[in-house]
């Protein structure tokens, strides 16, 4: 199994003072104990997207600082955000970001059958409101062009004009981040991926057309 990105994991002690200041700063806002992921390697080393953006700090803290304001500020249930946010990184097809997002959205109640359908690029079968919506507009916008009226009204319907742009930036960012985790091959922490996933179509084009 890959042991490492493409650019080496930065230990505490190897960082620039910029660095170390990001690096702190991290630990500091988004830092969770409880997270069901690994993202603090056993040097104190932090994996995930932070692996390139504390190697170009000059721009991964303006990334950072965006990405914390966005995920702080949600007020959507942290269910209905983890499905909309696995679906995006699923699509994205970023490794980690599938794992860490799988388990987040499992501590956050999400049914494991609705998860590994989202990771094998499907529809969860029995997907109900608003969590169908949320599925729809997060695979929307993984795909060119901008999402059908009816999944704009859908979306704005449940969660408002700030909700759905909420859900937009969400997107946005994760689709970002999922861009310098598969540019710099970040992987799936070893011993943490027993399955194999794989990569699997886009069916969600035309999930308002299924009538689930």
């Amino acid at each position: 199994m890959q042991q490492g990105p493409r650019i080496p994991y930065l230990k505490p002690e190897d960082m620039t003072g910029e660095q170390k200041a990001f690096y702190d700063d991290i630990l500091e806002n988004m830092g969770n104990p409880n997270a069901p992921h690994i993202w603090r390697l056993d040097e104190g080393q932090i994996n995930g997207p932070f692996t390139s953006m504390l190697h170009y700090p000059e721009t991964g803290y303006l990334l950072y600082k965006l990405q914390l304001k966005i995920v702080k500020q949600t007020l959507i249930p942290k269910d209905v955000i983890e499905t909309f946010i696995l679906t995006v990184v699923a699509k994205e097809g970023a490794a980690y970001g599938i794992y860490a997002h799988e388990l987040l959205a499992q501590q956050s109640g999400v049914s494991p059958g609705i998860v590994k359908a989202i990771k094998e690029n499907r529809i969860p079968e029995g997907l109900q409101e608003p969590f169908l919506t949320v599925y729809a507009l997060a695979a929307a916008l993984c795909r060119p062009g901008p999402p059908s009226q009816e999944i704009y009204e859908s979306a704005v319907g449940k969660f408002g004009v700030c909700g759905y742009n909420m859900l937009v930036n969400t997107a946005a960012m994760f689709k970002y981040l999922g861009t310098l985790m598969n540019a710099y091959d970040e992987p799936i922490p070893v011993g943490e991926n027993p399955e194999g996933d794989e990569k699997h179509g886009d069916p969600a084009a035309s999930v308002f057309q299924t009538g689930m």
